[in-house]
Protein backbone atom coordinates (compact mmCIF):
# COMPACT_ATOMS: atom_id res chain seq x y z
CA UNK A 1 0.00 0.00 0.00
CA UNK A 2 2.87 2.80 1.02
CA UNK A 3 4.48 2.15 -2.40
CA UNK A 4 1.44 2.63 -4.01
CA UNK A 5 0.45 5.69 -2.74
CA UNK A 6 4.08 7.28 -3.65
CA UNK A 7 3.88 5.85 -7.07
CA UNK A 8 0.58 7.78 -6.91
CA UNK A 9 1.74 10.99 -5.67
CA UNK A 10 5.19 11.12 -8.25
CA UNK A 11 3.46 10.43 -11.38
CA UNK A 12 0.40 12.98 -10.80
CA UNK A 13 3.60 15.78 -10.27
CA UNK A 14 5.29 14.78 -13.08
CA UNK A 15 2.78 13.82 -15.32
CA UNK A 16 0.66 16.95 -14.79
CA UNK A 17 3.41 19.50 -15.09
CA UNK A 18 4.48 17.68 -18.37
CA UNK A 19 1.07 18.10 -19.93
CA UNK A 20 0.84 21.38 -18.64
CA UNK A 21 4.03 22.69 -20.74
CA UNK A 22 3.17 20.49 -23.80
CA UNK A 23 -0.43 21.90 -23.93
CA UNK A 24 0.92 25.46 -23.25
CA UNK A 25 3.83 25.62 -26.08
CA UNK A 26 1.42 23.86 -28.54
CA UNK A 27 -1.01 26.36 -28.53
CA UNK A 28 1.69 29.59 -28.08
CA UNK A 29 -0.25 31.49 -25.20
CA UNK A 30 -0.62 32.01 -22.40
CA UNK A 31 -3.27 30.05 -19.83
CA UNK A 32 -6.58 31.38 -19.85
CA UNK A 33 -5.92 33.84 -22.73
CA UNK A 34 -9.88 33.81 -23.80
CA UNK A 35 -11.36 34.59 -20.19
CA UNK A 36 -12.33 37.74 -21.54
CA UNK A 37 -14.47 36.09 -23.88
CA UNK A 38 -15.82 33.01 -21.55
CA UNK A 39 -19.25 32.45 -21.82
CA UNK A 40 -21.41 32.97 -18.33
CA UNK A 41 -24.26 31.13 -18.67
CA UNK A 42 -23.56 27.57 -19.32
CA UNK A 43 -26.04 24.87 -19.73
CA UNK A 44 -25.16 21.20 -19.82
CA UNK A 45 -26.66 18.46 -21.23
CA UNK A 46 -25.31 15.47 -19.56
CA UNK A 47 -24.21 14.09 -15.87
CA UNK A 48 -20.49 13.91 -17.19
CA UNK A 49 -20.56 17.24 -18.39
CA UNK A 50 -21.95 18.90 -15.59
CA UNK A 51 -19.32 16.85 -13.62
CA UNK A 52 -16.64 18.36 -16.25
CA UNK A 53 -17.96 21.81 -15.41
CA UNK A 54 -17.52 21.79 -11.93
CA UNK A 55 -14.26 20.47 -12.11
CA UNK A 56 -12.81 23.24 -14.19
CA UNK A 57 -14.17 25.57 -11.32
CA UNK A 58 -17.36 27.03 -13.19
CA UNK A 59 -20.15 26.34 -10.45
CA UNK A 60 -20.88 30.09 -10.63
CA UNK A 61 -21.42 30.25 -14.66
CA UNK A 62 -23.63 27.10 -14.49
CA UNK A 63 -27.10 28.66 -15.59
CA UNK A 64 -29.17 24.66 -15.91
CA UNK A 65 -28.34 21.28 -15.90
CA UNK A 66 -30.13 17.66 -16.97
CA UNK A 67 -32.27 16.48 -13.86
CA UNK A 68 -29.86 13.32 -13.87
CA UNK A 69 -26.97 15.87 -12.87
CA UNK A 70 -26.86 14.56 -9.46
CA UNK A 71 -22.93 15.26 -8.82
CA UNK A 72 -21.81 17.17 -7.30
CA UNK A 73 -24.16 17.58 -4.74
CA UNK A 74 -24.66 21.21 -5.62
CA UNK A 75 -25.60 20.04 -9.15
CA UNK A 76 -29.03 18.98 -7.61
CA UNK A 77 -29.16 23.00 -6.95
CA UNK A 78 -29.63 24.12 -10.47
CA UNK A 79 -32.52 24.42 -13.04
CA UNK A 80 -33.48 21.14 -14.80
CA UNK A 81 -33.76 20.91 -18.37
CA UNK A 82 -34.96 17.88 -18.86
CA UNK A 83 -32.87 14.60 -18.57
CA UNK A 84 -30.12 12.95 -20.94
CA UNK A 85 -32.43 11.13 -23.01
CA UNK A 86 -35.02 13.37 -23.02
CA UNK A 87 -34.20 16.92 -23.21
CA UNK A 88 -36.38 19.62 -22.84
CA UNK A 89 -35.44 22.52 -25.70
CA UNK A 90 -38.05 25.46 -23.94
CA UNK A 91 -36.15 24.60 -20.62
CA UNK A 92 -32.88 25.52 -22.55
CA UNK A 93 -33.98 28.46 -24.00
CA UNK A 94 -35.77 30.02 -20.70
CA UNK A 95 -32.49 29.73 -18.99
CA UNK A 96 -30.52 32.40 -21.75
CA UNK A 97 -27.56 30.26 -22.31
CA UNK A 98 -24.81 31.43 -24.07
CA UNK A 99 -23.45 28.42 -24.55
CA UNK A 100 -24.91 24.93 -24.19
CA UNK A 101 -22.35 21.61 -23.62
CA UNK A 102 -23.91 18.69 -25.52
CA UNK A 103 -22.89 15.04 -26.39
CA UNK A 104 -23.05 13.79 -30.01
CA UNK A 105 -25.51 11.20 -29.57
CA UNK A 106 -29.02 11.29 -31.59
CA UNK A 107 -31.21 12.88 -29.01
CA UNK A 108 -28.50 15.99 -28.73
CA UNK A 109 -27.75 16.15 -32.07
CA UNK A 110 -31.55 17.71 -32.96
CA UNK A 111 -31.23 19.48 -30.01
CA UNK A 112 -27.87 21.27 -31.00
CA UNK A 113 -29.33 22.41 -34.46
CA UNK A 114 -32.12 23.52 -33.32
CA UNK A 115 -30.57 25.72 -30.62
CA UNK A 116 -28.05 26.69 -33.11
CA UNK A 117 -30.79 27.80 -35.61
CA UNK A 118 -31.68 30.13 -33.33
CA UNK A 119 -28.73 31.71 -32.63
CA UNK A 120 -27.71 29.43 -29.36
CA UNK A 121 -23.91 28.87 -29.11
CA UNK A 122 -23.66 24.99 -28.96
CA UNK A 123 -20.74 22.86 -28.11
CA UNK A 124 -20.65 18.87 -29.11
CA UNK A 125 -18.58 16.39 -27.56
CA UNK A 126 -17.57 13.30 -28.67
CA UNK A 127 -16.60 11.48 -25.23
CA UNK A 128 -16.34 7.41 -25.87
CA UNK A 129 -12.40 6.65 -24.34
CA UNK A 130 -10.37 8.27 -21.97
CA UNK A 131 -8.28 10.03 -24.41
CA UNK A 132 -11.90 11.62 -25.68
CA UNK A 133 -12.30 12.35 -22.15
CA UNK A 134 -9.12 14.17 -21.86
CA UNK A 135 -9.92 15.89 -24.89
CA UNK A 136 -13.28 17.44 -24.40
CA UNK A 137 -11.78 18.65 -20.91
CA UNK A 138 -9.46 20.60 -23.33
CA UNK A 139 -12.17 21.85 -25.44
CA UNK A 140 -14.57 22.94 -22.90
CA UNK A 141 -11.36 24.56 -20.33
CA UNK A 142 -10.98 26.52 -24.06
CA UNK A 143 -14.47 27.42 -24.86
CA UNK A 144 -14.89 28.64 -21.02
CA UNK A 145 -11.30 30.41 -20.74
CA UNK A 146 -10.07 27.86 -17.79
CA UNK A 147 -7.32 26.20 -19.89
CA UNK A 148 -4.94 26.57 -16.75
CA UNK A 149 -6.87 24.43 -14.53
CA UNK A 150 -8.05 22.28 -17.54
CA UNK A 151 -4.60 21.64 -18.11
CA UNK A 152 -3.96 20.73 -14.53
CA UNK A 153 -7.11 18.17 -14.39
CA UNK A 154 -5.84 16.25 -17.32
CA UNK A 155 -2.52 16.25 -15.74
CA UNK A 156 -3.60 15.40 -12.62
CA UNK A 157 -5.82 12.27 -13.95
CA UNK A 158 -3.20 11.42 -16.29
CA UNK A 159 -0.80 10.78 -12.92
CA UNK A 160 -2.91 9.21 -11.08
CA UNK A 161 -3.86 6.49 -14.14
CA UNK A 162 0.03 6.27 -14.74
CA UNK A 163 0.10 5.06 -11.58
CA UNK A 164 -2.08 2.41 -11.54
CA UNK A 165 -0.29 0.96 -14.81
CA UNK A 166 2.66 1.29 -12.84
CA UNK A 167 1.55 -0.66 -10.08
CA UNK A 168 0.22 -3.93 -12.03
CA UNK A 169 3.17 -3.68 -14.45
CA UNK A 170 4.90 -7.46 -14.83
CA UNK A 171 1.94 -8.66 -13.09
CA UNK A 172 -0.35 -11.39 -14.63
CA UNK A 173 -3.91 -9.91 -15.92
CA UNK A 174 -6.89 -10.90 -14.06
CA UNK A 175 -10.09 -12.12 -16.00
CA UNK A 176 -12.96 -9.90 -15.35
CA UNK A 177 -16.63 -10.54 -16.21
CA UNK A 178 -18.16 -7.01 -16.23
CA UNK A 179 -21.78 -7.65 -15.81
CA UNK A 180 -24.32 -4.68 -17.39
CA UNK A 181 -27.81 -6.35 -16.73
CA UNK A 182 -28.63 -9.38 -14.56
CA UNK A 183 -32.28 -10.93 -16.04
CA UNK A 184 -31.71 -11.02 -19.36
CA UNK A 185 -27.71 -11.74 -18.61
CA UNK A 186 -26.04 -9.15 -20.83
CA UNK A 187 -21.95 -8.05 -20.35
CA UNK A 188 -19.53 -5.71 -21.41
CA UNK A 189 -18.04 -6.91 -24.43
CA UNK A 190 -14.62 -5.38 -25.31
CA UNK A 191 -15.42 -2.47 -28.02
CA UNK A 192 -16.52 -0.74 -24.79
CA UNK A 193 -14.79 2.05 -22.90
CA UNK A 194 -15.77 -0.04 -20.05
CA UNK A 195 -12.96 -2.98 -21.73
CA UNK A 196 -10.46 0.19 -21.41
CA UNK A 197 -11.06 0.69 -17.25
CA UNK A 198 -10.60 -3.26 -17.23
CA UNK A 199 -7.36 -2.98 -19.03
CA UNK A 200 -6.11 0.35 -16.89
CA UNK A 201 -6.72 -1.32 -13.84
CA UNK A 202 -4.44 -4.68 -14.96
CA UNK A 203 -7.52 -7.05 -15.90
CA UNK A 204 -8.71 -8.24 -19.15
CA UNK A 205 -11.61 -9.07 -20.37
CA UNK A 206 -13.22 -12.51 -19.98
CA UNK A 207 -15.37 -12.38 -22.94
CA UNK A 208 -13.94 -12.27 -26.54
CA UNK A 209 -14.34 -10.67 -29.45
CA UNK A 210 -18.89 -10.34 -30.28
CA UNK A 211 -20.85 -9.08 -32.53
CA UNK A 212 -22.90 -6.59 -30.08
CA UNK A 213 -20.83 -4.29 -27.73
CA UNK A 214 -22.85 -5.38 -24.86
CA UNK A 215 -23.73 -9.31 -25.94
CA UNK A 216 -26.08 -11.18 -23.76
CA UNK A 217 -24.40 -14.55 -22.84
CA UNK A 218 -25.84 -17.80 -21.43
CA UNK A 219 -24.66 -20.31 -18.46
CA UNK A 220 -22.53 -22.23 -20.97
CA UNK A 221 -20.44 -18.97 -22.16
CA UNK A 222 -20.24 -18.31 -18.26
CA UNK A 223 -18.50 -21.37 -17.49
CA UNK A 224 -16.08 -21.09 -20.63
CA UNK A 225 -15.18 -17.89 -19.95
CA UNK A 226 -14.07 -19.22 -16.53
CA UNK A 227 -13.66 -15.35 -14.84
CA UNK A 228 -11.45 -14.62 -11.86
CA UNK A 229 -13.60 -11.55 -10.71
CA UNK A 230 -17.51 -10.65 -11.29
CA UNK A 231 -17.89 -7.05 -11.02
CA UNK A 232 -21.36 -5.49 -11.58
CA UNK A 233 -21.76 -1.64 -10.99
CA UNK A 234 -25.19 -1.06 -9.07
CA UNK A 235 -27.82 0.48 -11.44
CA UNK A 236 -29.10 2.46 -8.22
CA UNK A 237 -27.71 4.03 -4.92
CA UNK A 238 -28.20 2.20 -2.16
CA UNK A 239 -26.41 -0.17 0.25
CA UNK A 240 -24.06 -1.97 -1.86
CA UNK A 241 -23.08 -4.47 0.86
CA UNK A 242 -26.65 -5.55 0.69
CA UNK A 243 -26.86 -5.56 -3.08
CA UNK A 244 -23.39 -7.90 -3.29
CA UNK A 245 -25.18 -10.20 -1.10
CA UNK A 246 -27.94 -10.79 -3.33
CA UNK A 247 -25.44 -10.96 -6.79
CA UNK A 248 -23.48 -13.74 -4.20
CA UNK A 249 -26.66 -15.59 -3.98
CA UNK A 250 -27.84 -14.92 -8.00
CA UNK A 251 -24.31 -16.17 -9.17
CA UNK A 252 -23.64 -19.22 -6.54
CA UNK A 253 -25.59 -21.98 -9.21
CA UNK A 254 -22.11 -21.71 -10.97
CA UNK A 255 -19.93 -22.65 -8.39
CA UNK A 256 -17.05 -23.92 -10.91
CA UNK A 257 -16.10 -20.51 -12.11
CA UNK A 258 -13.87 -19.37 -10.73
CA UNK A 259 -14.73 -15.97 -9.34
CA UNK A 260 -17.89 -17.83 -7.54
CA UNK A 261 -15.75 -19.86 -6.11
CA UNK A 262 -13.71 -17.75 -4.25
CA UNK A 263 -15.77 -15.34 -3.47
CA UNK A 264 -14.42 -12.51 -5.44
CA UNK A 265 -18.01 -10.95 -6.71
CA UNK A 266 -17.87 -7.13 -6.28
CA UNK A 267 -21.02 -4.54 -6.41
CA UNK A 268 -19.70 -1.31 -7.09
CA UNK A 269 -20.88 2.39 -7.67
CA UNK A 270 -22.03 2.61 -11.23
CA UNK A 271 -21.58 6.23 -11.81
CA UNK A 272 -18.10 6.14 -10.91
CA UNK A 273 -17.90 3.63 -13.91
CA UNK A 274 -20.49 4.36 -16.54
CA UNK A 275 -19.61 8.70 -16.75
CA UNK A 276 -16.74 9.11 -18.69
CA UNK A 277 -16.13 12.44 -16.18
CA UNK A 278 -13.18 13.31 -14.16
CA UNK A 279 -14.15 10.85 -11.56
CA UNK A 280 -13.34 7.87 -14.07
CA UNK A 281 -9.70 7.81 -11.58
CA UNK A 282 -11.87 6.71 -8.92
CA UNK A 283 -14.02 4.49 -10.61
CA UNK A 284 -10.32 2.68 -12.33
CA UNK A 285 -8.90 2.46 -8.66
CA UNK A 286 -12.20 0.99 -7.41
CA UNK A 287 -11.56 -1.75 -10.09
CA UNK A 288 -7.89 -2.03 -9.47
CA UNK A 289 -8.63 -2.64 -5.76
CA UNK A 290 -11.38 -5.23 -6.99
CA UNK A 291 -8.29 -7.25 -9.32
CA UNK A 292 -5.65 -6.50 -6.91
CA UNK A 293 -6.59 -6.08 -3.40
CA UNK A 294 -3.13 -6.86 -2.23
CA UNK A 295 -1.72 -4.32 -4.19
CA UNK A 296 -4.36 -1.11 -3.74
CA UNK A 297 -5.80 -2.47 -0.51
CA UNK A 298 -9.58 -3.87 -0.63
Amino acid sequence: MTKWWILLASFTAWTGLGVLLSRAEHAGATPEAQSTNAPTRVVSMAPDLTEILFALGLEERIAGVTRDSDYPPAAAEKPGVGTFWQPNIEAVVALKPDLVVTQSFEQHKGLAQRLTRIGCRCLTLDIWTVDDLFNAIWTVGDATGRQQRAEQLVGEMKGRIAAIRSAVVGVDTVKVLWVVQREPLRVAGRDTFVNELIELAGGENAIGATINKYPAIGGEQIVASAPQVIIEPAMTGGDLDAQRAGAVSCWHRYASVPAVRDGRIYVIDGDLVSRLGPRICDGIEVVARCLRPEVFGE
